[in-house]
């Protein structure tokens, strides 16, 4: 008797899975089964109401006549169970690589050259619709829809190292010169101004050894202009201030940057090549560990080479993490974290 019961019970359910295949597939070829999609589904509404109601004999009545209808107007149309699956992986995979090709492809941060900004271990989106629309994998863009600005944060294929991604802040776009002295940044001979922000215990790995050491930077807040920098006339530094507000009132770009050695006296970097049309200049946002448009003289990014800009950072693994912050684990406080 138990038996039956349980028989009965598993009955009931293939039913009901039965109704609802029938229907689904009704509604989907509803204009090709035209007045049959009407008898398709009160069959399918009596096999479930027999199901409810347990009683066999109406249920294997109603089952024999939704079979019927089956055979006849359905049984062509039904996929097999493992060919849904497989179209709905495709539809997936197809929709992911449009994303990642045309609209948005995450990044993992593997260095520590834009510390603060970004950890060893943040994993940051990057839109790639911010500057251009480009053929996925190639230099070609199809549609420009913007251009860099100072401030941005992007990532790139280094014109140095093909097919090495480098992620960096810009600091000049075209026409720019860019040079540092004593460590603030000018640009066109317009000092960006920073303010001491404390002092950031900073963990790096030697390229020499390989081994971790700690060290204790110095943090700063720098004020980027995003607007036209024109080149002061002379050394007077209300002309230099005059430049700078004039550029800051088209936006600026405030972030956090590191410096680990201590500034020497007339120290300078550069002045660098004029950026060229089409191009960018970028600094590491660790200043004294990041190689970046400094190096070699002088190097500048193609707009062509640029991947997109960086937007959050939407999931960080490493040092600092872990439920109390102490250890080495998911960094929960950086999780959606946009990126300045």
């Amino acid at each position: 008797m138990e038996r039956d019961a349980r028989r009965l019970a598993r009955a009931r359910r293939d039913a009901r899975r039965f109704a609802r295949d029938a229907r689904r597939l009704a509604a989907r070829d509803a204009r090709r089964l035209g007045a049959a999609r009407a008898e398709i589904v009160a069959a399918a509404d009596e096999v479930e109401e027999a199901a409810g109601e347990g009683e066999a004999e109406r249920l294997s009545t109603a089952l024999r006549a939704l079979d019927a209808l089956w055979e006849v107007h359905l049984a062509r149309r039904a996929r097999p169970l493992w060919r849904e699956y497989a179209e709905s992986m495709l539809v997936a995979v197809v929709v992911a690589l449009f994303l990642r090709g045309f609209v948005v492809e995450a990044f993992r941060i593997p260095s520590g050259s834009m510390v603060p900004t970004l950890l060893v271990g943040d994993h940051i989106f990057v839109s790639k619709l911010a500057y251009a629309i480009r053929v996925p994998f190639t230099h070609l863009r199809l549609v420009e829809l913007g251009v860099p600005r100072r401030g941005d944060v992007i990532v790139f294929e280094n014109p140095r190292e093909p097919a090495k991604d480098y992620v960096k802040r810009v600091a000049g776009v075209p026409g720019d010169v860019v040079e540092i002295r004593e460590q603030v940044l000018y640009v066109n001979g317009v000092p960006q101004p920073r303010t001491p922000d404390g002092e950031l215990p900073y963990e790096e790995r030697s390229d020499v050894t390989g081994a971790l050491f700690s060290d204790t930077c110095r943090r700063y807040r720098e004020a980027l202009a995003r607007g036209e920098l024109a080149h002061p006339d002379g050394a007077d530094a209300a002309d230099a201030e005059a430049s700078w507000q004039t550029g800051a009132a088209a936006g600026v770009a405030t972030y956090d940057v590191l410096q680990c050695r201590r500034a020497r006296l007339a120290a300078r970097e550069g002045p660098f090549e004029v950026v060229r049309p089409g191009h960018v200049f970028v600094l590491g946002d660790n200043r004294d560990r990041s190689a970046d448009s400094r190096g070699e003289g002088g190097w500048q990014v193609p707009f062509d080479h640029i991947a997109g800009r960086a937007t959050v950072v939407f999931w960080s693994w490493g040092n600092g993490g872990g439920l109390r912050g102490d250890g080495r684990g998911p960094r929960f406080d950086r999780l959606f974290k946009r990126i300045e």
